[in-house]
């Protein structure tokens, strides 16, 4: 941990913030983002708790310092750094009192953006930001079901649907439309994990007439199918996204036969950071490729180079809507979405700074 985390956290907290990374550590292990999300709050809220901060400012720079202390590996999955950023976020709006609170993003930084300036003391200040933790935490358990509640809006009678991988979302979403509706779903396989396979298996024991394939008989059959339907690693901000190998190809046949892609995914899973060439390595992850080859041939295995990356990059264009808890959203919408859950100063988490207030003064001019 940081030498200035040290100085501000008691040794208590310090072994829960080592726990929440160390966690992580093991990268075979399936690390679903919603329970990312549930362990971010919660090591956040006992951060605010017991570190020793008396400003806004303070408590932020204590809070962007653990996120640097965040392993690439644990960084890797977004949900993690999304979480931090509302919690800033909502550090600020607290510090900021309700007179901002009805501005306007831009407004609110030239109203009141000196994070030392308030008035408010520790106490009521870190009463407030518990009190919208409890907020944020309940919107975060409650999003699958808000999503889900939308099924019968998007999924008609006798439609055929196609969905790749295994969305534990786009899987609950389908068995509630099919309480009240009948229709068909094509699952392709997803290899070389093959994750679609148990995709298939549920929805077959919940009653819906599912067909496996190969993921190299989706563009054979997309032109049977009505819409398709899949889960998502990242959202990023331009609508892009960061998805599950192999999601790109069907995105593409879908293009090519004008059928609508529909994103299945909460909002914790909107990133307000941008693919960039330069960066295609920290955007995707290599995995080991045990689940492509078999080693038994120890021979030919030693001279194999195998890349195997775990996602795709889909651009913003293969996508139709996304179906979030807030409701469906076009791609061109997100940026609004972004605005009102993150800080622009947040955006990079990277950038901790001596002084919070000294950052907002240098983003007016």
């Amino acid at each position: 941990m940081d030498v200035y985390l040290k100085n501000k956290v008691p040794k208590d907290t310090l072994t829960i913030l080592e726990n929440f990374c160390s966690h992580f550590k093991d990268t075979n292990k399936d690390h679903d983002s919603y329970s990312c999300v549930i362990r971010t709050i919660n090591v956040l809220r006992e951060l605010i708790c017991t570190s020793d901060w008396v400003t806004a400012a303070e408590l932020i720079k204590i809070i962007k310092t653990f996120s640097k202390s965040i392993p690439f590996f644990q960084s890797n999955e977004t949900a993690v750094n999304n979480m931090i950023r509302r919690v800033l976020k909502i550090i600020r709006e607290e510090n900021a009192g309700p007179d901002a609170a009805g501005l306007s993003e831009g407004l609110a930084i030239f109203f009141k953006s000196d994070t030392k300036s308030s008035s408010i003391g520790r106490e009521d200040l870190q009463d407030n930001i518990l009190n919208s933790l409890v907020e944020l935490l309940s919107e975060q358990e409650n999003s699958h079901s808000s999503i889900i509640a939308m099924a019968l809006e998007h999924i008609h009678a006798n439609e055929v649907i196609l969905t790749y991988g295994h969305s534990k979302t786009v899987r609950e979403f389908l068995l509630h439309a099919r309480k009240k509706r009948s229709f068909k779903v094509v699952v392709c396989e997803s290899g070389p994990a093959l994750k679609g396979h148990l995709l298939a298996k549920e929805l077959s024991a919940g009653g819906i007439e599912t067909t496996l394939i190969p993921d190299s008989a989706a563009f054979a059959i997309i032109h049977d199918v009505n819409k398709v339907m899949i889960g998502t690693h990242t959202i990023m901000a331009d609508g892009a996204l960061r998805a599950p190998n192999g999601v790109h190809q069907v995105a593409l046949a879908a293009k090519h036969f004008s059928v609508p892609v529909i994103v299945c995914a909460a909002l914790y899973k909107l990133s307000p950071t941008h693919f960039c060439s330069y960066d295609e390595d920290a955007f995707n992850k290599v995995i080991g490729p045990g689940n492509m080859l078999d080693f038994s041939n120890s021979k030919l295995s030693s001279q194999l180079l195998v890349y195997n990356p775990e996602f795709d990059y889909v651009p913003s264009d293969l996508i139709e809507l996304f179906i979030t808890n807030t409701g469906g959203h076009a791609p061109s919408y997100l940026y609004r979405i972004i605005s009102e859950l993150y800080h622009p100063l947040d955006y990079n988490l990277d950038s901790v700074s001596g002084d919070d207030s000294e950052e907002e003064s240098d983003h007016r001019t």
